[in-house]
């Protein structure tokens, strides 16, 4: 496929596919609790890498980020919290420095054992890969012991704010475009950078996952083993859920 086509058929899809997902992924929406406790920025700021790599360590910055994305996300706002509980206001907590939070990697496969490191890797140098990694890190640290889908749906809504929030810009032109580094640190990504990060997340936490249309000019996403059935992870064409036939996507154009 052309790669004009390629982006054309990017925007087609974006505009179908945000009814589909919405009703995907309302099932996994948390319940919110009548607010009893304050929001911990320093435990925000400690918890998620992702928030501190884009946002910094500003307690009212991680607290509106929190009340406009985080909540709905299903992120826990202080130690012992249920993920997307409701809150009142911020506790007398300071986060720590951007410079000096340590991403805990406990419980994650090492990024030498990576099932994908080959695939995923691409060009990237051992340094950009390992800031990719420590990237992804923050995101599925907080995800282990979650049930699978909701582990999917939690990647994918993560990998998706970088984009709605202008951290990502859509290119098949620029330098690591279509890998890891790109979509967590660099910024730039075509939907085969998504796949790739969205795969790193996944060899991260242990599940088994491929890489459909790879190296192909055509629409890329994640395909993952559940068990009884194969689901698509795919936060660039905004979907999440059960493949409606083998290796098939509901919102590809042909």
């Amino acid at each position: 496929m052309k790669r004009q086509q390629s982006a054309m058929n990017w925007k087609q899809m974006c505009g179908l596919a945000v009814a589909v997902v919405f009703g995907v992924m309302a099932v996994s929406e948390p319940l919110y609790v009548k607010a009893a406790e304050k929001f911990d920025p320093a435990f925000y700021a400690a918890t998620y890498a992702d928030v501190v790599q884009v946002l910094g360590t500003d307690s009212q910055t991680m607290y509106e980020h929190y009340l406009t994305y985080g909540q709905k996300e299903g992120r826990k706002a202080y130690p012992g919290a249920t993920g997307g509980e409701a809150v009142e206001g911020i506790a007398d907590t300071e986060a720590a420095d951007v410079d000096s939070i340590q991403t805990a990697s406990s419980g994650l496969v090492p990024l030498e054992q990576l099932p994908h490191l080959k695939s995923l890797k691409k060009k990237c140098t051992d340094e950009e890969f390992r800031a990719a990694y420590d990237v992804a890190a923050g995101i599925v640290t907080p995800l282990i012991g979650m049930g699978r889908e909701d582990q999917l749906y939690q990647i994918a809504a993560a990998i998706r704010y970088r984009v709605d929030s202008g951290q990502v810009y859509y290119s098949t032109d620029e330098p690591h475009y279509n890998d890891p580094y790109g979509y967590f640190v660099a910024g730039v990504a075509s939907c085969a950078g998504c796949a790739r990060a969205t795969g790193l997340c996944l060899d991260m936490l242990g599940i088994p996952y491929e890489h459909v249309n790879e190296n192909q000019w055509s629409h890329q996403w994640c395909r993952v083993n559940m068990g009884d059935s194969y689901w698509i992870c795919d936060a660039y064409g905004l979907y999440v859920g059960q493949e409606p036939s083998p290796y098939g996507h509901p919102l590809t154009v042909d």
